[in-house]
């Protein structure tokens, strides 16, 4: 299977010409959210290591790709997972990686300290991840999670402390619903934009998928688990037709 070739289906149902609309949002309509075996596949090699508990893939690139799954708000044994939206893409996580070591984490968190309308909006942002994360919990017959009942990730509402977590809430939610994460989408267009498919070459497609962790890939908002950097990958954009070069 070619991970990075155009699903044809997808790009009829999408249109290959975005509109103006489109062109600034990831978020992936209904019908695609369920993931297939071939999403599966496509986001280990992504991370690196066999995904487990993935329920929705609710951001794609252009091409039908995932950009972010999201996870189970309980794990398959047992365990509570408040981070619902991972980011996957890895152009986009070491693109995000490098806003967080020029100390941008920093600058946001001073100014939601001196800027109570900024702080309100991200209260919300906090609002609206625990919505979707009750949401896909009902879809996927787990339901209410109590011992993360309040809890969301990256640091809401108050901080900031991951921005591959508001990164991927603004992927998947959309504009103008997480503000720090839309600010960190813009900080990034000089190595991926939403209209545009960067895929190829950006993960390895040879071979079998992963079935051991093989990942370099950091906790993305959860504290128990120690970070490790994530990958360093050059990939070229190519426009945003649906086709990699």
């Amino acid at each position: 299977m070619d991970q990075n070739r155009v699903d044809q289906n997808r790009a009829d149902e999408n249109d290959a010409a975005p509109t103006s609309s489109a062109r600034h949002r990831a978020s992936a309509p209904e019908a695609s959210r369920l993931p297939s075996s071939d999403d599966l596949e496509v986001l280990s090699r992504q991370l690196g290591r066999p995904v487990r508990d993935v329920v929705e893939i609710p951001a794609r690139c252009v091409c039908g790709n995932p950009l972010v799954a999201a996870t189970s708000p309980r794990l398959s044994n047992g365990t509570p997972f408040p981070t619902t939206f991972y980011l996957t893409h890895p152009v986009i996580t070491s693109a995000v990686s490098r806003l967080e070591a020029a100390g941008l984490m920093n600058e946001m968190n001073d100014r939601l300290a001196a800027d109570a309308g900024l702080a309100g909006r991200y209260r919300a942002a906090h609002e609206a991840y625990l919505a979707s994360r009750a949401e896909i919990g009902a879809r996927c017959g787990i339901g209410s999670v109590p011992e993360i009942d309040g809890v969301s990730a990256g640091g809401m509402p108050t901080r900031v402390k991951c921005l591959h977590v508001l990164v991927g809430h603004s992927l998947a939610a959309g504009p103008a619903v997480n503000p720090l994460g839309d600010e960190s989408i813009a900080a990034i267009a000089e190595w991926w934009t939403v209209d545009r498919c960067y895929c190829d070459g950006a993960w390895d497609t040879g071979g079998e998928a992963p079935s051991r962790d093989l990942s370099r890939h950091g906790p993305q908002g959860l504290p128990e688990i120690v970070g490790r950097p994530a990958p360093v990958r050059k990939s070229r954009g190519t426009a945003g037709t649906g086709e990699s070069k």
